[in-house]
């Protein structure tokens, strides 16, 4: 599905979802042979991870760097026509893409602390700013009720100064837990509230995440820099790398160069 099969119309009504409700689900993206690709390259990364690192983000929950590779990386996935048009009206023309990672909770993983996903630029202030980072989500199973859905706090949160305490001001307001199916694409505002819930499922729950931010935005640390190895980065259309200009090359003899 691209931005082709959507009016312009259409692409505004998606983006303004974002703008008011912090968030926009969209089914039916990808097909399910490249996802069960995803899963079956994923699964033995993770385990390998899991073997040698103790849990990162929480009990029994692993945060993952992904090789920008196939089939990770794949334009279907991060060049997405729909995807892109829709951060194109949030952002302008002049958009990045920051982050390209995992979060997987396994079976008695507890509850995450509610959070934000990026840093405020200016937090003393009482209101929000436009979108300015958003994230890309594609679940590699289905989200179960059981197997740790994401617990999000819609329709504000990404719009206002971070409270002091987090945990008892979203404990307060209603929370909606999500529960996409594989195929489906969940573009959220990084600013809005939410959190990793307790994961009770027979497998694993690999969700993939891509950042993409306005051309001013970064993290602030470089470990979260995509790799992308140098002739992946050659082959891009001159349209595309502007989006990956603040990426890291990926020689051939694994050294790490600026993007050009």
């Amino acid at each position: 599905m691209g931005s082709s099969e959507r009016s312009p119309e259409e692409v505004q009504a998606l983006a303004d979802e974002i703008r008011m409700n912090g968030y926009v689900l969209l089914d039916n993206m990808l097909p399910d042979v490249f996802v069960q690709s995803m899963l079956q390259a994923f699964d033995p990364l993770l385990q390998a991870k899991r073997d040698a690192d103790p849990p990162n983000r929480g009990v029994n929950r692993f945060q993952m760097h992904l090789p920008f590779v196939p089939p990770f990386a794949d334009p279907i996935l991060y060049a997405n026509p729909l995807v892109l048009a829709i951060v194109e009206n949030l952002f302008g023309k002049d958009s990045i893409l920051t982050y390209f990672a995992s979060d997987t909770p396994f079976p008695g993983s507890d509850y995450q602390k509610v959070h934000l996903d990026c840093r405020l630029p200016f937090p003393e202030g009482p209101f929000g700013m436009p979108p300015y980072s958003v994230v890309l989500n594609t679940p590699l199973v289905d989200f179960t009720e059981e197997n740790g859905p994401l617990e999000i706090w819609p329709g504000g949160t990404h719009m206002i100064a971070e409270p002091r305490d987090l945990e008892r001001m979203a404990a307060k307001m209603k929370s909606v837990r999500l529960l996409p199916k594989t195929g489906s694409i969940l573009l959220r505002d990084a600013r809005m509230w939410h959190r990793g819930t307790p994961s009770n499922g027979a497998r694993s729950r690999p969700n993939i995440a891509l950042v993409y931010s306005r051309g001013w935005f970064r993290f602030e640390s470089h470990s979260h820099r995509i790799k992308i190895p140098r002739k992946t980065y050659e082959s891009f259309p001159e349209s595309l790398r502007p989006m990956f200009r603040y990426c890291a090359i990926l020689n051939e003899d694994n050294t790490i160069s600026d993007v050009p």
